[in-house]
């Protein structure tokens, strides 16, 4: 179960070294069901994890209503890693979309990999990347239209947009359903039109 911890790493700090047979007695796999949750709101937060297979959704509750903040297909990052350092509750929950296998990482795999000889460096190296992608979406978020989000995640997440439920995608857009059926006709009739043109 390291190798995906290991590829994940090597790709945001990729001359980290350390012994990962260290590493390999805390990993746990934990599989979910469509609909199941992994983490919700409120609940003591003692792990992050990786998507190993299918995908799920971060979202929080406001006013009632679900705002999906993130999606996290195979290889992404999960979890509320600032509320374990702080060992606070989560402030948002986590839900499979999709029948899901989720790589487990706890305290100990955490202090493990800290400790090792480059641990500082590769818990900078999360930390900002966690950050950098919470700061791309909030800019998204104030900065973009809707149409410009879908188009963008057409490009970056084409894949995502088959794979998710409709209802879950006008939620992370921003929009309502029926909004979002109307924005996916209209960039659709345009692209139609761009493509007849002589």
């Amino acid at each position: 179960m390291r190798e995906p911890l290991g590829l994940f790493i090597h790709n945001i700090f990729p001359q980290f070294t350390m012994d990962w047979s260290l590493v390999e007695p805390y990993l746990e796999k934990r599989s979910l069901k469509k609909g199941d949750f992994l983490l919700q709101e409120g609940d003591p937060c003692d792990f992050v994890g990786l998507t190993l297979h299918g995908c799920l959704r971060m979202f929080f509750l406001k006013d009632g209503k679900e705002l999906t903040l993130f999606f996290c297909p195979e290889g992404f990052p999960l979890g509320d890693y600032q509320n374990l350092r702080l060992q606070r509750p989560a402030i948002f929950s986590c839900q499979a979309i999709e029948d899901s296998d989720v790589l487990m990482l706890n305290r100990q795999v955490l202090a493990v990999l800290e400790n090792a000889p480059e641990g500082p460096q590769l818990m900078r190296r999360v930390v900002e990347f966690l950050a950098f992608r919470l700061r791309d979406r909030l800019l998204s978020l104030y900065r973009d239209t809707p149409e410009q989000r879908y188009l963008a995640m057409m490009e970056a997440e084409p894949d995502l947009l088959q794979r998710v439920p409709q209802h879950y995608i006008a939620s992370y857009l921003g929009l309502e359903p029926e909004s979002l059926s109307r924005l996916k006709r209209r960039v659709y009739e345009r692209r139609l039109a761009e493509q007849s043109k002589p």
